[in-house]
């Protein structure tokens, strides 16, 4: 009897315990400035509530450029037009791709997000078929998206889901009683700091050889096909989408992307993107060679150049307060 008794005490403060914990992230964890590297699905399920239930946003949409690679969460891009009157919301991610976008999008309005406005990066690099992010969806959109995921989907895309079907099932069990189990990897990151990035190599523009595929993009390649399938989503849902050409070192890459064949994939994908009602500037050759830190990533000053090119749409769009 003894024993059964302690079993009970023991079981009712575990219980008391997880739901302490539950409130407490409910109430005090941040909204933070942008997306973890590993964020969860729980995270961005919060997120997602916190949107529906705000004023219309406008969202962006991208991989790291937009997120802000080295670069502190309150110096990106989004950060800063933040800070000036824009309700934004930064949904750009480090391992982001078209397919990672499309999902989004699809997540976003089947939830009743509705904003304003949507920004959308579109970097060629990660359309190149033998980038790692080509074709892989993130972890937790990967598990929110299940149910729209197709058989083309599935047989097209790298879908992260684990291997042990008993571990994932206890692990979904466990995230639905423990918030912070769902959102260890963005307390951990909040906490401690995000994952660490790998050391930068030395600004050679060899290191970037073959980072741009100079075949000729077509609806055959994924993300053209995702990143086409976004614009027309959003376009179909009545929101505006600005589609900026990602920003690119032309003077370090000169010799691989100065040339016919790049030209021609950045005019198709801005006719492409046009034709589907989205507002295209191209920004490929608009900064300077000390704006950037690498191939395409920027520096705080290039954050600063991306915000004031980008504000005055945002002002015609109505998403400054």
């Amino acid at each position: 009897m003894r024993r059964v008794v302690s079993l009970a005490i023991a079981l009712t403060v575990v219980i008391a315990v997880i739901i302490v914990e539950n409130v407490a992230i409910a109430a005090f964890f941040p909204h933070l400035p942008r997306l973890t590297t590993d964020f969860s699905a729980a995270y961005f399920t919060r997120e997602i509530k916190s949107m529906k239930q705000s004023t219309p946003q406008t969202l962006f949409l991208g991989d790291s450029v937009l997120w802000g690679y080295r670069i502190r969460g309150d110096q990106t891009a989004v950060s800063i037009l933040t800070s000036q009157g824009c309700t934004c919301r930064n949904l750009a991610f480090k391992s982001g791709n078209p397919p990672n976008d499309y999902f989004l999008t699809r997540l976003l309005l089947d939830a009743g997000v509705h904003p304003r406005a949507v920004v959308l990066d579109v970097n060629q690099a990660v359309l190149n078929q033998s980038s790692d992010y080509y074709q892989t969806l993130h972890p937790a959109v990967a598990t929110l998206a299940k149910r729209f995921l197709t058989p083309q989907d599935r047989a097209t895309l790298t879908i992260p889901f684990r291997d042990n079907a008993f571990h994932e099932r206890l692990d979904t069990v466990l995230s639905s009683i423990s918030q912070v189990y769902a959102m260890r990897s963005d307390i951990r990151a909040t906490l401690l700091g995000d994952t660490a990035a790998a050391p930068l190599p030395k600004l050679n523009p060899d290191v970037f050889a073959g980072t741009y595929d100079l075949l000729p993009l077509d609806n055959g390649n994924v993300g053209v096909r995702f990143l086409e399938a976004t614009v027309e989503t959003w376009r179909r849902a009545g929101v505006p989408v600005l589609a900026f050409m990602t920003p690119t070192n032309h003077e370090l890459l000169h010799k691989y992307i100065d040339n016919a064949h790049y030209r021609a994939n950045v005019s198709f994908l801005v006719k492409e993107l046009s034709s589907r009602g989205a507002r295209v500037i191209d920004l490929d050759r608009g900064f300077a060679a000390n704006e950037f830190l690498d191939n395409a990533h920027l520096t705080a000053a290039g954050q600063r150049r991306l915000a004031a090119k980008l504000e005055p749409w945002l002002q015609s769009a109505g998403s400054r307060t």
